[in-house]
This record gives C-alpha cells, structure tokens and sequence, in this order.
C-alpha cells in the first residue's frame, strides 16, 4: 500500500513532497491544544504531533480543523507508539485564521502502528 506513496521521515521529506498525498512515520504524542497566553486551568491532550526521525514536529491536521481533536480511541492506543499517518504534507500548516507557522497533515486517512 506505501509503495504508491511518498515516503516523509524527516524535514528534507516534508519539504520535498509538500502539498502531496505521503505516508508519514514517526512517533505519536498527544498533547494540549496550543493556546496564546497564560493558561489557568490544565487541559486535556487531546490533539496530536507526530515526531519524524530527525525531531521535527508536525501535527495532525490544521489547528483550524474539528478534525484537529483526535478521537480518544487513538490517542490511547498510539500515544508513544511509532506510527505511519496517511494524509497530505504541509510544510506551514494552511489555516483559515491565525494559527501556528508549523507543519502539519492534513486530511489524515489512517494512523495505524508502523510494523
């Protein structure tokens, strides 16, 4: 099924096949919404970055995106967990408003353990 798809391990991947359908590998974490200011109240981890081999962070899906809050049956099984992320590269995350300048996959299809 990958061998149909780019390949993005690393920043240079990233870069190379922005705007492209790629499959993705790299550590799953879950983590707190970024959010501008101080904040008072500790809030859940329920959205997701994906670390590639070479520490770049990228997350799933646009900040913007309903679908930027990961289910919570995912979050539990691969928090931690090395994990190929079937989406679309964007090297600066494509946003309607403001919103973070950092990568991230869009349109995500699958997230599933890498072998």
């Amino acid at each position: 099924m990958d061998q149909d798809r780019n390949v993005v391990t690393n920043r240079e991947d990233l870069t190379r096949l922005d705007g492209q359908a790629v499959v993705a590998i790299g550590e799953y974490e879950a983590v707190v919404r970024p959010v501008k200011g101080k904040v008072t109240k500790e809030l859940p981890k329920d959205h997701a970055l994906l670390h590639l081999g070479d520490g770049t962070r990228v997350y799933l899906e646009p900040l913007d995106s309903k679908k930027s809050r990961r289910p919570k049956s995912e979050l539990m099984q691969f928090n931690g967990k090395r994990v190929r992320v079937y989406g679309t590269a964007h090297t600066q995350m494509p946003a309607r408003g403001a919103s973070l300048i950092a990568p991230c996959l869009s349109e995500i299809s699958e997230v599933r353990e890498a072998e």
